[in-house]
């Protein structure tokens, strides 16, 4: 036997490795509990170790090794460590939760920006949408550079990128990126040239375009590339395992020339979607493809587009909105405008925050009030 059973008062088993209880002793000598860390090293572990003796012990259990050495471990602890189906789903909604897929009908959910910035409990409602639709309204932030950050720095760290910690998106035509100019934007993920793309984008609008143009198509890319799976399973692989290059090269905050290749849909290690990288402005023309390959993947890609904005969603921005959009998952696009059919130029203002802050802090706060996640 090289396992253990245990039952716990609420009538659930679980199977314990030997192995993995030696190696998980939370003794002293064997775990910092300061520094959150194993001390015991995979170099002294016996693969095939056997418990001299195992009891039970105030409601857990107490085993002794060979060597003599004893770890004891509380029921709760083992409980919530359990290796049963049930167990181990709950233990992936505390690491990430579940999506909940929408589209052409969907509404986006809204938060007041002073509720956020003061109020705990309503700060983890918000994590929780934004986390399960990709997508959030932060309504009545004040009308200047600035709240955006203030905000993130509330849930974490900005994640930095050659624009620095965040940047004003004003027109100008002699820039190396779309977004500074009145063109249309296509459906896109940002930043898909860097190895790890930042996890959300924050777009806080701080004067809008006053004339027709200037929204913003947005589309729940995760949701699109499973109904591509759905409708056509050819088509899916072909975006799942066609590795793409991405480039952006200029000036910003320095000199760069970012490269990164990648293909269109991830898959997690479950075969599950967890990131698209689409960008008509930064995919590459080098394509490290034969030509049979370059005709089926625009063919995969064309359909994935269709769908995109088959289930896509408008909306535009009124000043003192923050648009926070999970950029692994949700893409966003912009209608043309005339700037000479305004008042005042369009500005937004931009930054970047990674899914480990946030996830960070919604367990920090599930923890503070008490709350339970599927």
């Amino acid at each position: 036997m090289k396992t253990i059973e245990v039952g716990f008062g609420d009538k659930t088993r679980s199977l314990y490795p030997h192995v993995w209880l030696r190696e998980n002793c939370q003794c002293h000598q064997c775990f910092s509990q300061g520094a959150i860390a194993r001390v015991f090293l995979v170099d002294e572990l016996d693969l095939n170790i056997q418990p001299k003796e195992i009891q039970l012990e105030n409601g857990g259990l107490l085993v002794t090794w060979p060597d003599g050495h004893t770890s004891q471990f509380s029921g709760q602890w083992l409980h919530e460590r359990s290796f049963s189906d049930e167990a181990r789903a709950k233990q992936r909604s505390r690491s990430n939760l579940k999506k909940v897929f929408w589209g052409s009908d969907f509404k986006i959910p809204t938060m007041d920006f002073d509720l956020a910035m003061t109020d705990d409990r309503a700060l983890l409602e918000w994590l929780v949408v934004l986390e399960k639709y990709g997508i959030i309204l932060v309504e009545n932030a004040p009308q200047k550079p600035g709240p955006v950050l203030d905000l993130i720095n509330r849930l974490g760290f900005a994640r930095p990128t050659h624009y620095g910690t965040d940047y004003l998106l004003n027109i100008d035509h002699h820039v190396n990126n779309l977004a500074y100019t009145s063109s249309k934007l296509g459906l896109h993920t940002d930043l898909p040239y860097v190895d790890y793309p930042p996890g959300t984008t924050w777009l806080h609008c701080i004067r809008q375009h006053e004339g027709k143009g200037g929204d913003n198509d947005l589309s729940d890319g995760a949701h699109a590339a499973q109904l591509l799976k759905e409708r056509d399973r050819y088509l899916f692989d072909v975006l799942t395992r066609t590795p793409i290059y991405f480039q952006d090269s200029g000036f910003e905050t320095y000199d760069f020339d970012k490269i990164t290749r990648a293909p269109t849909i991830q898959l997690d290690e479950e075969g599950n979607i967890s990131r698209l990288n689409i960008s008509s402005q930064s995919r590459d023309s080098l394509m490290d493809l034969d030509t049979e390959g370059v005709l089926l993947f625009y063919k995969a890609l064309k359909a994935l587009n269709n769908i995109l904005y088959e289930i896509s969603i408008r909306v535009k921005m009124k000043p003192g909105d923050i648009l926070v959009l999970d950029n692994f998952r949700v893409l966003h696009g912009r209608t043309p405008f005339d700037t000479d059919s305004s008042s005042g130029s369009r500005c937004l203002h931009n930054a970047y925050i990674d899914w480990s802050e946030l996830r960070s802090k919604r367990r920090v706060l599930q923890k503070k009030f008490g709350v339970e996640l599927e």
